[in-house]
C-alpha cells in the first residue's frame, strides 16, 4: 500500500495501523471523494456502515470499512458529523450495498442520507414513533416498561 499516493489524493489524515490495515480520518464533505479514491486504488469491497454517538461531544462518528481483495487491506475511513440534524451524502453509486447500511443508519441512529431513496423508510422498525433506538439518549429500560406487559417468572422452590 502506497500511502504517500493516498495522502496525495485524500483529503484528511491517513495512518497505517499494521501492515493490513490503513484509517482515515476526513471531513464530512470528503466522505464520498475520499471513498471513490479508494476505490479508484482497489478497495472494491464495502463490508460495513456505521455511526458511533459521541454524545458528550454533540457528534456523530460515521464509519465506512472497505476491503481490497488484491492488497488484502481494510481501510476504515470516518467523518465526524454533528449529532443535531445529521446528514451525509449516499455512496450508492459507488458501492451499492451501502444502500441498507445507509436506510440502517436512518433508522438506528436518526442520520439522513442525501441521495438514497429509501433514506427514511421503515426497515426494521415499522411503525416506530420514539428516538432511534441506537442513539446514546434512548432509554430502552423506559421504552420497555412503556410498551410492553412486565413478565413475571415463576420462583423455583428446589
Amino acid at each position: 500500500m502506497e500511502i504517500e499516493r493516498l495522502n496525495q489524493v485524500i483529503r484528511g489524515t491517513v495512518e497505517v495501523k499494521r501492515k493490513q490495515r490503513v484509517d482515515i480520518i476526513v471531513d464530512n464533505a470528503d466522505i464520498v471523494s475520499a471513498l471513490h479514491s479508494l476505490k479508484l486504488f482497489g478497495f472494491n469491497q464495502l463490508t460495513l456502515v456505521t455511526a458511533v454517538d459521541w454524545i458528550e461531544e454533540q457528534q456523530f462518528e460515521v464509519v465506512y470499512v472497505l476491503y481490497s481483495n488484491a492488497q488484502k487491506v481494510v481501510a476504515i475511513v470516518k467523518a465526524r458529523i454533528p449529532r443535531e440534524n445529521p446528514e451525509i451524502e449516499t455512496i450508492e453509486d459507488l458501492y451499492p450495498n451501502a444502500n441498507k447500511y445507509e436506510v440502517e443508519l436512518t433508522e438506528m441512529f436518526g442520520i439522513k442520507v442525501r441521495g438514497n431513496p429509501d433514506s427514511g423508510k421503515p426497515f426494521l422498525l415499522e411503525n416506530w414513533h420514539d428516538l432511534p433506538p441506537m442513539r446514546k439518549d434512548f432509554d430502552s429500560i423506559k421504552y420497555a416498561t412503556e410498551h410492553y406487559e412486565a413478565r413475571h417468572r415463576k420462583e423455583n422452590n428446589d
